[in-house]
């Protein structure tokens, strides 16, 4: 099998598995990562903050946090400073899920390195960060990628 198609089959596969791991969350796994976000965040955090922590667009983390505020995850905090502007604050219930999810993602994690061993399992670590890295400066800059 050609390396190129085998390599987009394995990623393809590590993706679906990832998400699979995330199917006992009562939100989606984009809205967990604001949810974390809001919640390691120190002081005031924004919509735009936010977006730019995720490399997102901001109507798409509105979309995310009215989920999130509709479900009780989060509240908003009018700022006294400009009053069209809001914070974003987690509630208890949004701290509880967070909390939950790390210790789940925590446990999955040390599955994985308990199989592969310490020095492999760094390795992949590193690697998919470089992976990441070069795929997310593909999408900013597709022209010079040779994909436009």
């Amino acid at each position: 099998m050609d390396k190129y198609i085998r390599a987009n089959i394995v990623f393809s596969k590590f993706s679906r598995e990832n998400r699979e791991l995330k199917r006992y969350l009562p939100i989606r796994p984009s809205e967990m990562g604001a949810l974390n976000i809001i919640i390691r965040h120190e002081g005031n955090v924004t919509p735009l903050a936010i977006a730019e922590c995720l490399g997102v667009s901001k109507p798409m983390i509105a979309a995310h946090l009215q989920a999130l505020e509709e479900k009780g995850y989060i509240y908003k905090e009018t700022s006294a400073d400009d009053k069209r502007s809001f914070y974003v604050r987690p509630t208890e219930a949004g701290r509880e899920l967070a909390k939950e999810f790390e210790t789940k993602q925590r446990e999955y994690m040390k599955k994985v390195e308990e199989h592969l061993g310490d020095g492999e399992f760094d390795e992949l670590v590193r690697l998919l960060e470089a992976v990441h890295r070069i795929l997310h400066d593909m999408r900013e800059d597709p022209e010079s990628a040779g994909l436009s």
